[in-house]
């Protein structure tokens, strides 16, 4: 059972559905299962679907082993969003739960992501046993255990009207306050579609939508924001049809990016400065002093105006169930909010928004941060054109890779890239601020090491942000952010210069 084993990875489980046989798909659903029903100390298991091609086949040996193994399970076959099964299981604490998807992976891939009770993350090292690493350690062993004699019961289980209710209520959106707000929302044959118009509808706002019938075979390309060739004829339609503003998300709906009304993207970290007033009225019956978590890679400047919103801002290595776990085990420290630049977005969300007493589970939600973006937005006109001129005066070189075709000279690579940087002037970050590894690099200039309200940058600025891929094997990323274009080019060539040294050496691509 060794020929797959590369589909365990960090934080999920995602291969080629084309590489998994009959009995290697039942093998990974009975270690799965018993994982569950020894490991993960529940009786009853939450399932849900995406829109992909190859998630019935999957899901339906999931319920099968887990049925087989004693434990009830509350299942969905239609497809939903990720963020609406992570709502089923906000809602079922004492469940374990499982999606089934690949993201914004290829039509081609399948896919887990797992959680435990309380809504809590299961990924490698994360979770009862070791996560994934004791899921992946039953799969290798083909040690499934003897299932009982007992089967569990199998249940339907709907709450897309709940979720789509809770989520107007928490963005604090009344019937037809978001009228005259013309919006355009691309969902790539996603999942998110339903939800989305269901809500934006009780809003009142003005809808353009565009491939938003879930359909696995994602005819408009891959279902990855980021991938400029898939959300360009969006910003096309952004541009020719003067809205306000545009959302793209992707294959299950668990990533929301924003368009300015003509088409550029709106930098995750630039939108959750304008939300943070908001946010800090939302939680108020807890306090008054409030923490949130910003990405390895976000930009000072939006990191400034965070702090200068009044929320109090702490860089945080990337991984979703990495921030899960530092939002929840953090929360009483008046950590609430964290988010990445691949458009992620991070909550300790109430279970009841009109009862704080009830708890607060640290997951995501697309749909609640869509809805304050566009009631905020709409709100605050000064606020925005304010936000597009400070973004105006970034400079980006978005998120590239380097292909390795032997591993063990990444961090050689890396290192030679630092010395490179250092030369330069850098300054290096590799610890949050707590002490433990970002599991990445930061390369800084002319940025204090620690930023808030009353952080000043240089004239000329730079940082540059690399990481070892923990999703995809063999595989460096790096982004550069600056003052001016200038420095960006520059900074690439660098990265460059290094980067064909190894090229021409035949060790990476």
């Amino acid at each position: 059972m060794d020929t797959c084993v590369s589909m365990f990875k960090a934080f999920d489980i995602r291969v080629k559905y084309a590489a998994l046989s009959k009995v290697e798909i039942h093998a990974l659903t009975r270690s799965i299962a018993k994982y569950y029903a020894i490991n993960a100390g529940v009786e009853s298991v939450i399932i849900a679907r995406d829109a992909r091609l190859y998630s019935p086949c999957l899901m339906e040996s999931l319920v099968e082993a887990f049925l087989g193994a004693g434990l009830n399970v509350f299942v969905n076959p239609l497809q939903i969003s990720t963020c609406q099964f992570y709502f089923m299981c906000m809602k079922h604490l004492d469940c374990g739960g499982i999606m089934v998807t690949a993201s914004h992976n290829p039509a081609e891939y399948v896919g887990l992501k797992f959680v435990g009770q309380q809504c809590s993350p299961i990924a490698s090292g994360y979770g009862p046993a070791g996560g994934i690493e004791r899921i992946k350690q039953y799969y290798l062993n083909e040690d499934y255990f003897h299932f009982p004699m007992q089967r569990g019961h199998l249940k339907l289980l709907s709450m897309q009207d709940e979720f789509i209710d809770y989520s107007i209520k928490l963005a604090g959106v009344r019937k037809d306050e978001l009228k005259g707000l013309k919006i355009f929302a691309e969902f790539l044959s996603g999942t998110g579609g339903a939800d989305f118009l269901q809500a934006f509808d009780f809003g009142g706002a003005d809808l353009i939508l565009s491939n938003f019938i879930p359909d696995g075979h994602f005819p408009a390309g891959d279902p990855n924001p980021i991938i400029e060739s898939s959300v360009a004829p969006a910003r096309t339609k952004m541009r020719e049809g003067s809205f306000d503003m545009g959302f793209c998300f992707d294959g299950d709906a668990d990533r929301m990016d924003l368009m300015y009304p003509d088409g550029s993207q709106v930098l995750p970290c630039m939108n959750m400065s304008l939300l943070i007033p908001y946010i800090r009225n939302l939680f108020k019956p807890l306090g008054s002093r409030f923490r949130c978590y910003s990405d390895v890679k976000a930009a000072p400047p939006a990191v400034i105006r965070i702090a200068k919103a009044g929320m109090e801002p702490h860089i945080i290595r990337n991984g979703h169930s990495f921030i899960k776990e530092k939002l929840r085990d953090n929360f009483f420290s008046g950590f609430v909010l964290a988010g990445e630049e691949s458009a992620h977005c991070y909550m300790n969300f109430p279970i009841d928004p009109d009862d704080f007493s009830k708890g607060c589970v640290a997951t995501e939600n697309t749909l609640f941060f869509s809805l304050l973006s566009a009631f905020v937005w709409m709100k605050n006109q000064s606020g925005l054109a304010e936000l597009q001129a400070i973004q105006n005066g970034i400079h980006r070189s978005k998120e590239w890779s380097i292909h390795f075709h032997k591993t063990e000279f990444i961090n050689q690579f890396m290192h030679d890239v630092e010395l490179a940087m250092v030369k330069k002037g850098a300054d290096i970050v590799r610890n949050m601020d707590d002490g433990s590894s970002l599991d990445a690099v930061l390369l800084r200039y002319g940025i204090p090491s620690t930023l808030s309200a009353s952080s000043e940058l240089s004239p000329v600025w730079w940082q540059v942000a690399g990481r070892v891929s923990r999703s995809e094997d063999a595989l460096c990323r790096w982004e550069i952010l600056a003052c001016n274009e200038d420095t960006v080019k520059d900074l690439e060539n660098v990265i460059r210069e290094v980067a064909d040294d190894y090229i021409q050496r035949e060790i990476a691509f």
